[in-house]
């Protein structure tokens, strides 16, 4: 194996428009590749280690839909089961439509919101950080904003479409959490942490950050297109963590390359640890990867675009269904999910190939940096 053309890639990108960025890669279930290149602290002249504390944004997804499954794999759901089974104010949850003279209506749902559309991104909620009903129960909750709390706030917004029509990025996996917390009786980031985080060792790994944990926090920059320049991120802090008590099942994870990498390396090895030691079953992550919106057209065509063209989308993840159009090196089953800052994970069963990189600049030039990433990481493999 030679990662030259990766360690090269990696300065590329530090000398064009990123920040710093670090990367791990395991093959066969062991690191073969370990790289830091930048700046954490551009302005302090401070270089990118590889162990810098990061806001992981989405690449949080994949480990809350992990932790909700290890609840599946007990018979303590099922995917067909109507969220308000769990959560009972999505009982009386609302669509907005528009008429043919653009006023705006609320009406009853087709179906029940059920928790595979949780998982799938078929729930019908998007991403409206300042809906009234949640800036109004952030506001009320500050500065704790409970999980339970937040999610009844965002069942109280109406739906976008029916559920399981369409899909639509969103705070579906924010109440996927509430559901884990209230089946398993304990904090969201508890139960994680307890069947996650401390089974596969990722001790630099929680659910949003103390006061302590905070001042760790490598700077948090964001990409200018109208400036065509990086700075610093005003607030530095993920504005999807909403408080002290909000366990983020979304956006909420703060974690290191190498913590981040340990979880792709067990999820490319099916779930298994180490000899006799499993977070998951072998068949609950191939369920995991299986693209899931291959019945609706309207989802599919919604989900891959731009740099997620080949790929489905399975419980939490993307996954790849067609080699060809997505012009990757992968197998078909490769999958892997993506962070607004510039987290990477891939996962590979097949070849045993996991990589997870980060960068830590908001508007974070994904659809360049993603494919290229994955290609070249292949071509390693000589």
């Amino acid at each position: 194996m030679d990662f030259s053309k990766l360690r090269d890639f990696m300065d590329a990108l530090c000398a064009w428009r990123i920040p710093g960025n670090a990367c791990e890669v395991y093959y066969k279930r062991r690191p073969v590749f370990r790289y830091a290149s930048g700046f954490a602290n551009r302005e302090a002249g401070q270089k990118m280690q590889g162990n810098e504390l990061l806001y992981m944004y989405s690449a949080t997804k994949p480990i809350t839909c992990a932790a909700a499954l290890t609840l599946w794999e007990r018979g303590k759901f099922i995917l067909t089961d109507p969220v308000k089974k769990y959560l009972p104010e999505w009982a009386d949850v609302q669509v907005r439509y528009t008429d043919s003279d653009g006023t705006e209506h609320l009406r009853a749902p087709s179906r029940d919101v059920t928790v595979q559309d949780l998982f799938t991104m078929q729930s019908g909620l998007d991403y409206n950080y300042n809906a009234p009903a949640l800036a109004a129960a952030r506001e009320k909750y500050a500065p704790a904003c409970p999980t339970r709390e937040m999610a009844r706030a965002i069942a109280a917004e109406p739906l976008l479409f029916d559920p399981g029509a369409r899909w639509c990025y969103g705070f579906s996996h924010d109440i996927l959490a509430a559901l884990v917390e209230v089946i398993a009786g304990e904090p969201f980031g508890a139960y994680v942490k307890r069947t996650i985080f401390d089974v596969i060792g990722m001790e630099n790994t929680t659910f949003g950050a103390d006061e302590k944990r905070q001042a760790q926090i490598a700077v948090l920059y964001n990409f200018s297109d109208e400036k065509n320049a990086i700075q610093r991120d005003a607030s530095q802090k993920n504005g999807f963590i909403f408080g002290s008590q909000y366990d983020s099942g979304g956006a909420g994870i703060v974690s290191t390359v190498s913590d981040m990498a340990k979880f792709t390396d067990v999820m490319c090895g099916r779930g298994l640890v180490r000899d006799g030691v499993r977070i998951l079953a072998p068949t609950t992550v191939d369920l995991m990867r299986k693209n899931h919106l291959q019945t609706i057209p309207a989802s599919l065509s919604e989900f891959a675009g731009n740099a997620l063209r080949g790929y489905g989308y399975g419980l939490g993840v993307r996954t790849l269904v067609d080699p060809a159009m997505a012009g990757a090196p992968s197998p078909v089953g490769e999958f892997g999910w993506t962070g607004a800052a510039g987290a990477y994970m891939l996962m590979d069963p097949e070849n045993e190939l996991a990589m997870f990189y980060a960068h830590h600049m908001t508007n974070n030039q994904e659809d360049f940096t993603a494919p290229r990433l994955r290609n070249i990481l292949y071509s390693c493999l000589v």
